[in-house]
């Protein structure tokens, strides 16, 4: 079996007790298997939003799931990334 990809990166903007939270959807190619986390800068949300919608997805799309430490350095030494 091949590992999962990519497939698409869904951004949920959500504010429970007044408290903006981002959150991050990641759906894959085999069908029910996806994760969930947490992107929040409460303070500014859109930036983070615009960051992960234009950047982080079509940088992440495609890629396999299982390189979770390629990825990290990829956009850890990549010029827009870089040190944050």
């Amino acid at each position: 079996m091949n590992s999962p990809k990519i497939k698409d990166i869904r951004v949920i903007m959500t504010e429970p007790d007044g408290i903006r939270l981002v959150v991050v959807k990641i759906l894959t190619d085999q069908d029910g298997l996806y994760g969930v986390g947490c992107a929040t800068f409460t303070q500014r949300p859109l930036p983070v939003v615009k960051a992960i919608t234009d950047y982080l997805r079509p940088f992440l799309i495609g890629r396999s799931v299982v390189d979770i430490e390629d990825i990290w350095q990829s956009s850890y030494v990549s010029s827009y990334w870089r040190n944050g």
